[in-house]
């Protein structure tokens, strides 16, 4: 039970999808250690009857629970003010032993915690000037409750720390960085078409539904056109199949070009059908953009060395996105108006439109 709590608190179940990953690990550990810590600490020299370090640790748990009241555009910073506000009271705490009871030990725990805060780099700045601060203090008790021998000896192993936790942060930020840039080029990779460099079929059902979406909160219409090559196994069996694939890679290419708005995806569903995915304010912008396409293939052999001129069948489906059809029956009406493109003779763009109370399927030819 605990186990699981702690699990979901700092979020180790999340993905890693940043190098500000460990950043929000440590923001949350910090916040829960500093709790818990101050609440012992309290608790203990009450115990003990250790009047001054009493109040001065049940004075930082009321100040630090305080953060639970910040507006909420500053309490991102939480973490950071309970992790200095931390320092700045063992600093306090070695004031009042004078360096003696292990508490500059403490340091070294914030060490470990700001530079995984704040990176190794800024962590080792801020660490380095906290730690001369506290060697500072500690030297002005040396020959009163400390000898020289133990300040040299916590120095050293002060700095050795220090050097020890930058390291390991380093190694640590770079491994992440490795892994996050993999992860990205693997989730691409999954996304798109080997052979076009177009999303792929798996993609093409994630787009359309976050599509839709996007559509139905700017109030646009949402294009779906679905092509396919027209007679294009006959132009494989006549030129060979690495000759079908240069003229796949042709349409790709243009695709890609004609689709140059922030919202237009284009896709490889498989084989010879491809889809487009774009948004419209009306019906003629839709179907004039996607008759431009068809006439741009046309033309193809003239800009492209394919063997031959192709053709494209289009099935062009208007989603009115306040009506709520599902992502599979967009598909099934766009595959059906592409079918009866072909039926109509090929060439052509067959539009379907969702209205309000039907569905309307006209011929454009």
């Amino acid at each position: 039970m605990m186990k699981n709590w702690l699990k979901r608190y700092l979020q180790l179940d999340k993905d890693i999808e940043s190098a500000d990953y460990l950043k929000k690990i440590t923001s949350k550990f910090i916040l829960l250690l500093a709790f818990i810590l101050l609440f012992f600490l309290v608790f203990a020299n009450f115990i003990y009857s250790n009047t001054a370090t009493f109040y001065l640790t049940f004075s930082l748990f009321l100040v630090m629970s305080g953060v639970f009241f910040l507006p909420s555009s500053l309490r991102k910073y939480a973490s950071h003010i309970v992790l200095h506000l931390l320092a700045l009271g063992v600093l306090m705490v070695v004031y009042l032993n004078r360096g003696q009871e292990y508490t500059p030990i403490w340091s070294f725990l914030y060490i470990l915690l700001v530079v995984s805060l704040y990176g190794h780099k800024a962590g080792l700045k801020i660490s380095i000037v906290y730690l001369m601060t506290l060697l500072v203090l500690l030297f002005s008790f040396t020959g009163i409750t400390l000898t020289m021998m133990e300040f040299v000896r916590f120095t050293m192993v002060s700095l050795f720390m220090l050097f020890f936790t930058y390291l390991v942060e380093m190694l640590i930020s770079r491994t992440l960085e490795k892994l996050i840039t993999a992860k990205n080029m693997l989730e691409k990779l999954t996304k798109m078409d080997a052979l076009t460099g177009l999303f792929n079929r798996r993609h093409f059902d994630e787009m359309l539904s976050q599509q839709m979406s996007s559509a139905n909160r700017g109030q646009e219409l949402l294009a779906l056109a679905i092509l396919d090559i027209d007679h294009f196994k006959k132009y494989n069996d006549s030129f060979g199949h690495p000759a079908g694939d240069i003229a796949l890679v042709a349409l790709a290419n243009l695709l890609k070009a004609q689709m140059r708005r922030g919202n237009d995806a284009a896709f490889r569903l498989g084989g010879e059908e491809f889809a487009l995915i774009y948004q419209v304010k009306n019906e003629e912008s839709a179907l004039k953009l996607i008759e431009g396409v068809r006439e741009a293939v046309e033309k193809l052999d003239q800009h492209c060395t394919i063997n031959q001129r192709i053709t494209v069948s289009v099935g062009l489906l208007l989603i009115n996105t306040t009506q709520g059809v599902s992502v599979k029956k967009a598909y099934e009406l766009a595959d059906q108006s592409l079918y009866q493109a072909k039926y109509f003779g090929r060439n052509r763009v067959v539009t379907t439109s969702i209205q309000a109370d039907n569905t309307k399927l006209s011929a454009c030819i």
